[in-house]
């Protein structure tokens, strides 16, 4: 089986009611709840995480985003990349399927226990990109510090890897002139 490469655009975060409204914007894509349990002591930290075809109905009824009561963020995830070429055998598009389930096995997300049980079917990276709630501005910092970069699972004979750039980093601002 290839590798296969998947691009994820997140918008956020919003409120329960901003995503709600927001999600109107979308057919279908990733949602992904940032904050605490109940029970939950210490910093907000990525729950659960989904995917839907249709991202509004999924979000007005949910069953998992309740259990998230405290500090809680939304983000709306888009995929970028095109989708796996020939003949569909699923009717959920196989880029969001390995998007959410890489995110819920290497991220170990508390609210996500089924597809925590075993890695994903397939050699996969999930690259993650960041916009504001405006859907035009990026953030230059990720909006959570366990949530990488980057997760490269290249099979289940290797390693995965989680990537989170730092701080070394050299920004070119436009026109690009090389200096």
């Amino acid at each position: 089986m290839k590798h296969l490469v998947v691009v994820v655009d997140w918008y956020g975060p919003f409120s329960s009611e901003e995503a709600l409204k927001a999600a109107s914007e979308f057919d279908n894509g990733l949602y992904l709840g940032i904050g605490r349990t109940h029970y939950q002591r210490g910093p907000s930290k990525p729950q659960y995480i989904g995917l839907s075809k249709n991202l509004a109905s999924r979000l007005s009824n949910h069953h998992k985003l309740p259990n998230i009561t405290r500090d809680v963020r939304l983000w709306l995830g888009e995929v970028s990349s095109s989708n796996v070429p020939g003949k569909k055998v699923k009717k959920t598009p196989e880029t969001l399927s390995l998007a959410e389930w890489s995110h819920a096995y290497f991220l170990a997300l508390p609210l996500n226990e089924r597809k925590r049980k075993k890695p994903p079917s397939r050699p996969v990276t999930v690259l993650n990109r960041w916009w504001r709630s405006d859907f035009g501005t990026p953030w230059v910092k990720r909006p959570h510090p366990t949530w990488p970069e980057f997760i490269d699972y290249l099979g289940p004979d290797f390693s995965a890897r989680l990537v989170w750039f730092g701080k070394k980093q050299k920004r070119i601002k436009p026109p690009f002139v090389g200096g």
